[in-house]
């Protein structure tokens, strides 16, 4: 019988975790897998800087005046306009998450929790990042409620129906073909399935797994969206909606890290483990206020305020999506 070595793949390692990991909890996601999820490497040299937000200055869109004729008088000269510039701000944020087992709970069980616990990462910040998510749209409504007339809202107070979708995507008047995804509660998904109005296309040409579609937006079927005493919204989504820039955790345990309490259990001991992302998530067409925040930075729910958001973009038609309020049984 041949000697057995434990070799480093049989083994945790940090700092290669971190690299094969970095950013497979986003890349797992289905938002991102359908386009509604960006990065832009600009961003990591923007935050070397350091601060807790990230300026991101940018041009307005030249305004729709009449051209105008031209003619041969020397003293006429044609009079100039200008282009106006707009202040997006994008918040840093850097999350972590503690487990810890005793030795003990290995030794009773017959296996090793830690390494479950390890396996189930990827699952674990694909919910983490998604409420963070979901907070910053719920943060972009509540302001655009309060302060932009609710032009992104489509509040039905009915059960969803065919043309709620159309109406919606026509918040946004010429620019109603521009969406191309569907993040609905599987309430409403059943009440459109029922209606016979969801296809179902193959991921490939070579066919597997079968993606729906409705009116040709790809389909997201999630009961983590907002639900409020019996209104569930809906999101449409245009490309590259929102800007997500997984970045390295600067810390000094780095993304992951390990600690030994020996003395705890009463000598039995104890491994604590603990996780970190640091990521910098944007709306387009928006400015992180950061005006009711408590800590370093922002939480879910803080994520979520209307004092924390304001809306950068002069048109509704330059935003990134629109909401869909309906009441379901």
């Amino acid at each position: 019988m041949s000697d057995a070595y434990t070799k480093i793949t049989d083994s945790i390692i940090p700092s290669v975790y971190a690299q094969y990991s970095f950013e497979e909890h986003v890349q797992s996601l289905e938002l991102f897998q359908a386009g509604v999820l960006y990065s832009d490497p600009a961003i990591s040299t923007k935050l070397s800087m350091g601060g807790r937000s990230v300026d991101m200055p940018g041009w307005k869109d030249l305004g729709s005046d009449a051209s105008e004729p031209v003619n041969d008088d020397e003293t006429d000269s044609i009079e100039t306009k200008k282009i106006g510039s707009r202040r997006e701000v994008a918040a840093r944020n850097i999350r972590a998450q503690a487990w810890a087992v005793p030795d003990l709970t290995s030794v009773l069980a017959g296996d090793d929790p830690l390494k479950t616990i390890i396996r189930r990462q990827t699952d674990y910040w694909q919910r983490a990042h998604k409420k963070t998510i979901i907070g910053m749209l719920k943060g972009v409504l509540a302001d655009n409620i309060a302060n932009d007339s609710g032009d992104m809202v489509l509040d039905t107070n009915a059960s969803i129906v065919d043309t709620d979708v159309i109406d919606a995507a026509y918040l946004m008047g010429d620019r109603a073909d521009a969406f191309k995804t569907l993040w609905v509660h599987s309430k409403q998904m059943k009440v459109l399935k029922k209606a016979d109005l969801i296809d179902y296309v193959p991921s490939s040409q070579q066919g597997g797994m079968m993606i729906p579609y409705y009116m040709g937006l790809r389909v997201i079927t999630d009961d983590d969206i907002p639900v409020s005493t019996g209104e569930y919204t809906a999101f449409m989504f245009k490309p590259n909606a929102i800007m997500w820039n997984e970045l390295p955790v600067a810390t000094e345990g780095g993304p992951l890290e390990f600690d030994r309490k020996p003395r705890l259990g009463h000598g039995g001991g104890l491994t604590e483990m603990v996780a970190r992302r640091h990521f910098v998530p944007h709306i387009p067409g928006t400015r992180w206020l950061d005006g009711s925040t408590a800590g370093e930075f922002a939480t879910d729910a803080e994520f979520a305020l209307a004092a924390n958001w304001d809306r950068t973009a002069t048109s509704v038609k330059s935003m990134t999506f629109v909401a869909i309020k309906t009441t379901e049984a």
